[in-house]
């Protein structure tokens, strides 16, 4: 159990960073061309939108442990944590 706690902390730094590293004038920065190809919809879950990065960016679990249904809790938990984390890291 602890394993999953920390590896939901270093996923949900992991997702923050990644979002903030794809905002304007950052290395990756590119990335949110892809909206225009894909549309919104499609890149919220890849850099668009900290929530909803949780379903495709919690991969870490699986390779870890698998899909079980623990891992349908992990994604709520991690979208939690990430929107949580991010929101008190903006607003400060």
């Amino acid at each position: 159990m602890i394993d999953i706690l920390i590896l939901l902390i270093l996923n949900s730094f992991y997702c923050i960073g990644f979002k903030l590293s794809t905002e304007d004038g950052m290395i990756l920065s590119n990335i949110n061309k892809l909206e225009n190809h894909i549309g919104y919809y499609w890149y919220k879950p890849i850099a668009g939108c900290i929530t909803c990065m949780a379903s495709l960016h919690s991969y870490p679990y699986l390779l870890m442990f698998g899909f079980d249904w623990i891992y349908i809790i992990y994604v709520f938990a991690l979208a939690g944590l990430n929107t949580w984390l991010y929101n008190v890291g903006i607003s400060e």
